[in-house]
Order: C-alpha cells, then sequence, then structure tokens
C-alpha cells in the first residue's frame, strides 16, 4: 500500500470522507456528477484554501442539486 492510499485509509471513516461520499452520492443521483467534480476543481483551483467538502457543496449549489 503507497503512501496515498495508507493516509485515505486513516480517514475513510472520519466525518470529512463520509461528507464527501454523501455528496458525491447526491452529484450521481441527479446525474451530474462529472459537472459536480469538475466545478469543484475549477473552485479549488481559484481558491487553495476552500476545503474539498466545501468545494463539492457549493458545486452541488451550482448545479441545483
Amino acid at each position: 500500500m503507497n503512501d496515498i492510499q495508507k493516509r485515505f485509509v486513516e480517514k475513510a471513516t472520519s466525518s470529512e470522507i463520509l461528507n464527501v461520499v454523501e455528496l458525491l452520492d447526491k452529484a450521481s443521483n441527479s446525474g451530474k456528477l462529472v459537472e459536480v467534480v469538475y466545478t469543484a476543481m475549477e473552485t479549488i483551483k481559484s481558491n487553495n484554501f476552500i476545503t474539498i467538502p466545501l468545494a463539492l457543496q457549493i458545486a452541488c449549489e451550482d448545479w441545483d442539486i
């Protein structure tokens, strides 16, 4: 297992990861997963201080999810 995988496994049950999973599930169920992920990445790219869950939440709101 590489370092990236180890760090993920350590956080796998954290509230942050569970929140990410919930937001991605909502996006997927609405048929807008790619749109939400792309929008979240663009948000993170323009603001390095934003968290992944917050970027996904904003993207979901932007796509009316």
